[in-house]
């Protein structure tokens, strides 16, 4: 299975399930936006592949907290 996450303006999808906190919030206030939402989906992925979307810097910083917490690589689309 393949999890996605995708970072717009005002929310992000994680596998079609919204989190009202998006880009501008994850830019803004970073590590602990960024925190809170990995905390509300890393223990969904366990071992599946994950892909992030989005524009900006946010998918980024996200993606590499992701793979931080994960211990492995995320695919950017």
């Amino acid at each position: 299975m393949t999890h996605h996450i995708c970072i717009e303006d005002d929310y992000v999808t994680f596998d079609g399930e919204m989190i009202p906190l998006g880009k501008r919030m994850i830019e803004k206030e970073n590590t602990k936006v960024i925190n809170e939402i990995l905390d509300t989906i890393v223990h969904k992925i366990g071992r599946d592949e994950v892909r992030v979307c989005g524009t900006g810097d946010a998918r980024r910083m996200l993606g590499r907290k992701l793979e931080d917490r994960l211990q492995r690589e995320v695919k950017y689309e």
